[in-house]
């Protein structure tokens, strides 16, 4: 069963089952991404207080897709945006892209400033839009409580889990990003994540979940959590540019930085080493080739290695020019690494 099978059955609803060794040999594509390591294709929360400032935030990114420029130095994947701003006006959206000094790549975005809500057919609404514009790759709602329907209401908990369900049936299907905005809660919690509005099913059902606090909500400085399923998560502290009504990255960990520019490096150097630029093999064939050249591999297992490698393929690909595969080949997991000079 290739993927497209599989997708087409989560979307009738179909109980369906694979056999773990067809999963295992399946040749998935890899993850895609909207913002480059931040924000890949899924359901995502956009949480913050009122008046934090996630709603700028949310313009920012969709700017940075519509234009294919970056954020925070991560290069974003342009495509157009479908931006349901449903608690704007014309008037005000003008006037935050013209302080965003946004223009080229605004054609981008379709903007929608009315929608139904769940229950009367928002849904149906975005996938017959989807299909008629199949470049768009990212949706924001702002907020999801204006489309979030009452009958979601009745039982928080099953409500909360339905809901998401949806929103996430949709990122699937149309291989897209869908980055919703909601509020935090008050109080004492656990972790920023627990603050965000609504039951552990909200929470929970997302591939990812966004969260913005500040000390005091005049404050201009303000500190984000990224706690995503299927990528590593990331803590900033971010300055708002009250001259470019843009959120900035004060803070850099140089530690991690450094260490996966080191991972990316040495693999890089490794394959232009090699004859015809071309090596095949297992991670543990290729990691034990590795340790005897860089001493920051020594303490990697061949399982952490390969799943570090996995997740940098598309930064291998598109910044430096190595394409990676990985397959199954004599009951072994088979690793190829290919370099073509980027022009």
């Amino acid at each position: 069963m290739n993927e497209s099978a599989i997708k087409e059955k989560i979307n009738k609803n179909l109980f369906s089952t694979i056999n773990g060794k067809d999963l295992m040999e399946m040749n998935l594509p890899p993850l895609q991404y909207t913002i480059n390591t931040i924000l890949p294709h899924g359901f995502f929360l956009l949480a913050g207080g009122a008046k934090v400032g996630i709603s700028w935030l949310a313009e920012q990114i969709s700017y940075a897709v519509a234009s294919g420029d970056e954020l925070w130095g991560y290069p974003a994947t342009q495509s157009e945006v479908l931006y349901l701003a449903l608690e704007d006006t014309v008037t005000r959206l003008q006037n935050r892209f013209e302080m965003l000094d946004a223009y080229a790549g605004m054609e981008n975005i379709h903007f929608a400033l009315q929608a139904n809500n769940i229950t009367s057919g928002v849904e149906d609404d975005i996938r017959d839009y989807l299909s008629k514009y199949p470049k768009i790759k990212l949706i924001i709602i702002d907020t999801v409580q204006h489309i979030r329907g009452n009958e979601y209401v009745k039982n928080i908990y099953a409500g909360d889990v339905e809901f998401t369900n949806i929103l996430r049936k949709i990122s699937i299907e149309f291989d897209l990003t869908i980055l919703a905005l909601t509020h935090t809660n008050k109080g004492k919690h656990d972790d920023d994540i627990s603050k965000i509005s609504g039951s552990e099913g909200m929470a929970g059902g997302t591939d990812g979940n966004w969260v913005m606090t500040k000390n005091k909500r005049t404050d201009t400085r303000a500190y984000l959590t990224i706690s995503n399923r299927d990528t590593e998560s990331f803590e900033f502290t971010l300055e708002f540019d009250k001259d470019s009504c843009r959120w900035i990255k004060l803070t850099h960990d140089k530690s991690i930085a450094n260490e996966k520019e080191l991972f990316l490096h040495t693999i890089v150097n490794f394959i232009k080493a090699e004859n015809s630029h071309h090596w095949e093999g297992t991670a543990t064939e290729l990691l034990t080739l590795l340790q005897t050249k860089e001493t920051t591999f020594i303490n990697y297992s061949a399982s952490v290695f390969s799943r570090n490698l996995k997740s940098s393929q598309d930064i291998l690909r598109n910044i430096y020019g190595v394409s990676y595969t990985n397959t199954f080949h004599n009951k072994k997991r088979w690793i190829t690494l290919n370099y073509i000079e980027i022009k």
